[in-house]
This record gives C-alpha cells, structure tokens and sequence, in this order.
C-alpha cells in the first residue's frame, strides 16, 4: 500500500480528484490538460489516469509545495488567480519575447551579428540568439505555447488543490485551449514554440532540463499511446462559458 493511503491529507485529496475525475471525462478538457502536458509527465501526472494527480500516484504534498508554493508563490485564491492572469491577460514572457522579435528582423544578419555581439549582458545577448535562431520558424503567436502550456499545468493544479473553482477553471482552461488552437496548425508546431519560450525563458540555448523536455515532446508526437497522438489537434472543442469575476 502507498504510504500516502494512510494519511487523512491524501483521503481527502483522493476523494477531491475521484470528483475532478469525473468531471474531465469529455475529450475536450483533456485536450486542454494536454497543453500542459509536459511539465504534468514531469511531475508524474500521467495522460493515462487522465491528469488525476492520486490515481496517477504523484507526489501531492511535494507537487503543492514545490510547484505552487515555492515556484509560484501560490497559497490561496487571489495568488492563483495573479499567477494564471500573468500568465494570459498580462502577456506572460511573450510580451518581451514579441517586443525583440519585432526589431530584430528588421536588421540584416550582419546587423544583427554585429548588434548581439555589442551586447555586454550575457543574458539579454542570449534571448536575442534564440529569437535570430527561431524566430523564422515560429508562427505570429510566437511562444504563447510556453505561457498557455505553463497556465494549463498550474491551473490545473490550483483547481486540484482547492485554490480555484472548478466551474472558473474549467472555463479558464478551455478559453486557452481555443485560442491555442486557433494559434498553431499541430501539436508539432505547439511543442516547438513551447520548447522556444522555454529557452528564452532559461536564457539557455541547451540547458538539461530543455533536453528532457524535447526527448517528452518527441516522445509524445511519436508514441501511439500519448495525448499528443490520441487527441487530434483539430478536434471540436466544447465548453460551456460561465462568468469569471478575476
């Protein structure tokens, strides 16, 4: 027996994801789970117990300090709801990202060369490097992936742990999972503007944990039984709209 069945924290927890469980049944909520499918595998909550952390045997006490507390600062309702704004209606790390790639194209590579080179901070010349690199290949919603991908993990994780209602997240969720869709033409191109964000956001061209998470996202385009082969990118996605006051 896990030892986390003996303690009352996780009886109370496995009841409240037995009910989120139940109501992510529909394909279209875990399509917008899937989003955050990358970061959610890397804390072991897995597509196949459909992102229920108890059934999926993860770590919640260590997930919800870890994740939520420690990384985010999030302890309750209004932190939450400042994290998951930040990460959408503020603009999250693509307002920077947008405002570079706008001005670097407009210079020849040789400009641009001569421009990264004079720069003094290592790390300003950094996210300019990626954005040379990768900017081409992107499309006009550039790494919204990384900041939808991040919101979908930590919504889901808010609602899990009491933090948010599950009709507000819900809502949440399925509004990024649209206009996701409406941004990239595949998972392919969703996992490649992910990754980008990702290293912009690092300021590392080949960090080890960007290693890990390309090997999980060409893992998930190319094994038979991951969200990212099961659920088609062009499905219908359903929801029903309901008001947020945040």
């Amino acid at each position: 027996e896990p030892p986390y069945k003996l303690d009352p924290y996780w009886i109370l927890l496995s009841l409240r994801q037995f009910s989120n469980y139940a109501k992510c049944s529909s394909k279209s909520q875990l399509w917008a789970l899937a989003l955050g499918d990358v970061l959610l595998h890397n804390n072991r909550v897995h597509f196949t117990c459909q992102y229920d952390l108890a059934r999926s045997g993860a770590e919640g006490d260590r997930i919800n300090q870890e994740v939520l507390v420690d990384a985010w600062d999030i302890r309750d309702e209004s932190s939450a709801w400042r994290v998951l704004n930040w990460l959408t209606v503020e603009g999250g790390h693509r307002v920077k990202f947008d405002r570079l790639r706008s001005g670097l194209p407009l210079m020849t590579p040789q400009q641009q060369n001569r421009y990264i080179s004079s720069i003094q901070d290592e790390f300003s010349a950094v996210e300019l490097l990626i954005i040379q690199r990768y900017h081409r290949h992107l499309p006009t919603a550039g790494i919204l992936a990384w900041d939808l991908g991040r919101a979908a993990f930590i919504c889901h994780l808010c609602m899990t742990f009491g933090h948010i209602q599950q009709e507000e997240a819900w809502h949440y969720l399925m509004q990024n999972a649209q206009l996701i869709q409406q941004s990239y033409a595949s998972w392919e191109e969703y996992g490649m503007a992910y990754i980008i964000g990702r290293q912009f956001w690092a300021k590392e061209l080949e960090d080890e944990v960007t290693v890990g998470h390309i090997r999980h996202i060409r893992h998930s385009l190319n094994q038979s039984d991951s969200p990212w082969r099961i659920l088609s990118w062009d499905m219908e996605l359903e929801f029903q709209a309901a008001k947020i006051g945040h």
